[in-house]
């Protein structure tokens, strides 16, 4: 009688398996980081491509109305409009340039959604649509929709730099026109002496249409609302210290915000700004300003 040998299918080990989940885990600890890094990295190209649009369509707009910026804020009744959907902003006046995300005026009334942020939304920004009061109730956030910036219009993401002409002016006029706000302005581009090295908008997590220097020593929680003891600044950032501004030469980039007031980017602390003698590290808040490695 002839037996036939068979050999039984010989499986992994124990030990092969560990070994083998150990070096998937061990590239998956590798390559992970590498992947978020490329995302936030994507993300970040986004943003600032959309800034350069912004960038674009402010300077049509100034090219259209006679070198003069567009109004930052306008409310019509004071009494009535402040915090409202029937404020405008600086946003609203380029909108037809852009016609890219956010909400035509429509007379003030409100929408029953926000739209699509467009342009004007920042991928990176996690308080884009945020719908959480900063230090006063907005009274645009009882109505249907609310959310996202001061007209409930358009995402937070950015904001025009407030204090843009103090090195010129001084701080009882400022750069930007605006109505039934103060202080107001020209708008003339002709008094911004350094438009390449100065910020005509920068991002933020606040729901406003301005902003300045001093927000980057302010700590705000991932929705945008100030508090102390935050990771994050109420100006947006993009890891490493870096945030991206557009200049009012138009082109946009990504500068370290530490450096952008060593610089003097915000175009507030000469000696003509906020007083004589005063230095940028008079600026309220700087001991607080950090390198933002974790955003």
């Amino acid at each position: 009688m002839i037996r036939k040998e068979t050999q039984s299918a010989k499986g992994f080990t124990l030990i092969e398996l560990l070994v083998v989940i150990a070096i998937i885990a061990i590239l998956a600890a590798i390559l992970f980081p590498v992947f978020a890094k490329a995302r936030a990295k994507a993300r970040q190209i986004a943003c600032i491509s959309n800034e350069k649009q912004i960038g674009l369509g402010m300077m049509q707009y100034v090219q259209d109305y006679d070198e003069r910026a567009p109004f930052y804020r306008v409310v019509i009744d004071p009494a009535n409009d402040w915090w409202t959907t029937k404020m405008l902003t600086w946003k609203d006046c380029i909108y037809p340039y852009i016609k890219s995300g956010g909400r035509p005026y429509n007379n003030g009334q409100p929408y029953a959604d926000h739209g699509s942020g467009g342009v004007f939304y920042c991928p990176e920004n996690s308080a884009s649509w945020s719908a959480k009061d900063v230090w006063w109730h907005l009274k645009s956030y009882d109505l249907p929709g609310s959310a996202g910036d001061e007209t409930s219009r358009f995402p937070r993401g950015y904001a025009v730099n407030k204090d843009a002409g103090i090195n010129e002016n001084g701080t009882s006029s400022r750069f930007w026109p605006c109505v039934n706000d103060s202080p107001c302005g020209s708008g003339s581009i002709a008094i911004i002496q350094s438009p390449a090295s100065t910020i005509m908008v920068a991002e933020s997590r606040l729901p406003f249409a301005d902003t300045n220097a001093g927000f980057t020593a302010y700590q705000c929680t991932s929705d945008g609302v100030p508090a102390t003891g935050q990771s994050t600044s109420c100006i947006q950032g993009h890891g490493a210290g870096i945030t991206n501004y557009v200049f009012f030469d138009g082109h946009a980039k990504g500068i370290r915000a530490t450096n952008a007031i060593k610089d003097d980017l915000w175009d507030a602390y000469s000696t003509t700004g906020y007083g004589p003698g005063q230095q940028q590290s008079d600026l309220s808040g700087a001991g607080a300003i950090k390198e933002w490695s974790g955003q």
